[in-house]
């Protein structure tokens, strides 16, 4: 029944989204509204993982009035699985805000934190064989 997840981060900026993620993370733009910028709704692939990025107001018109936007990020942390953290964390660390250095877990996974511009926790995480 399900098949994916993307999650859809509200922000102030989709055009400021768009180029952070590909410039530090890689990401690559796969299709955006409108189609070309000022976007105020992209979606963006990290390889096989989705992550698309709205204008919180457009969100609001788009979807419901019940759709909160904050000021800032809140209660919400991206979970993302990847092959080695070590290449990634070395590849990024200088270029972003580091909340949590590399470290195993107890429960199997070796993990790290960073923070986006728009004040929103990425882990990155890889399961330890």
């Amino acid at each position: 029944m399900f098949k994916k997840v993307a999650p859809m981060f509200l922000v102030d900026d989709v055009n400021k989204a768009v180029e952070w993620y590909e410039n530090v993370l890689g990401a690559k733009l796969e299709a955006s509204f409108p189609e070309n910028p000022p976007f105020k709704w992209a979606s963006m692939l990290l390889d096989d993982i989705e992550i698309m990025f709205s204008q919180k107001k457009s969100a609001q018109e788009w979807y419901s009035k019940n759709v909160i936007v904050a000021e800032r990020a809140s209660n919400f942390i991206a979970y993302i699985y990847v092959k080695d953290t070590n290449i990634l964390y070395n590849r990024i660390k200088d270029k972003v805000k580091v909340v949590m250095e590399p470290i195993d877990q107890w429960y199997g996974i070796r993990e790290f934190a960073i923070q986006d511009p728009f004040g929103f926790i990425l882990i990155f995480a890889e399961i330890l064989e």
